[in-house]
């Protein structure tokens, strides 16, 4: 699985301001919300696709967060040298609803961010 292309979800380009991904936001919810889209089953995942890219992208930490891991797959396959998208993920679907902070990844060997590996993370709730 790989990372979600939230600026894909919401038609913006990675460049776009915070004005630009909020006219975006509105423009999509508008056009697939179950009040006009008739409640169309593939209509609402979409909705809640678009509702998960804004929560990310319309807040300034999770978007410098959400760009530095995807940075981070993109140039390098994961951390280690292993795909580690499926991890990363989950910690964003988990952690990104709060603050959330990685640090501490070199210097290990394939321990990965969970409990008990090499990677450290940290909350600031």
């Amino acid at each position: 699985m790989a990372l979600k292309d939230y600026y894909r979800i919401l038609d913006v380009d990675k460049e776009a301001t915070a004005e630009d991904i909020k006219k975006s936001y509105r423009r999509l919810a508008m056009k697939y919300h179950p009040d006009i889209n008739g409640n169309d089953p593939d209509g609402v995942e979409l909705l809640k696709e678009i509702n998960e890219a804004y929560d990310i992208l319309g807040n300034e930490s999770k978007r410098r967060q959400y760009d530095f891991i995807s940075r981070k797959i993109d140039g390098e396959q994961g951390f280690y040298g292993s795909d580690l998208s499926d991890e990363l993920n989950n910690i964003l679907r988990e952690f990104l609803h709060g603050s959330f902070v990685i640090r501490g990844y070199g210097g290990c060997r394939g321990g990965g961010f969970r409990r008990g590996g090499c990677g450290r993370w940290k909350w600031n709730q």
